[in-house]
């Protein structure tokens, strides 16, 4: 479940995706976050195992839209779909951390988000918890 170049991510999941639902991740909004599942599917990527289109979806919908939100809006914004989204919203925002600079400029967050995580007991959870590396950013330097 390591984290993948985000344009090793991005041709996953365009190769994956429901048909007509590829360009969904750069036209989401926080709003429609919780309909990734239902829009771009379920299925496990293609050359990605313990990836799914809408794990993936949702990792590519932050990652754009980190970069037209200012880094505080983006750090409530996390802490919301964390703490009101599913298990699969939050296993989405624990794999979104190591691409985005707030797991860097709001540490408290990441690691509270991340500890959740790994109290509540879900193994899906737990994976991605674990597998946060918040210490490096591999999309923010993986040019496009």
């Amino acid at each position: 479940m390591p984290h993948p170049p985000i344009a090793a991510l991005r041709s996953a999941f365009t190769a994956s995706a429901k048909p007509g639902s590829q360009d969904w991740p750069t036209l989401a909004d926080f709003t429609v976050f919780a309909a990734a599942g239902r829009t771009c599917g379920r299925a496990p990527l293609i050359g990605l195992p313990g990836w799914t289109c809408d794990d993936a979806a949702r990792v590519l919908a932050l990652a754009e839209l980190a970069t037209r939100t200012p880094e505080g809006d983006l750090s409530a914004h996390l802490r919301t779909l964390y703490w009101r989204g599913d298990a699969h919203e939050r296993r989405a925002v624990l794999r979104a951390l190591p691409y985005l600079s707030v797991a860097r400029r709001d540490p408290a967050l990441a690691t509270a988000l991340v500890e959740d995580a790994l109290r509540t007991g879900d193994p899906h959870l737990i994976a991605a918890a674990r597998f946060a590396d918040l210490t490096s950013a591999t999309a923010t330097t993986d040019p496009d």
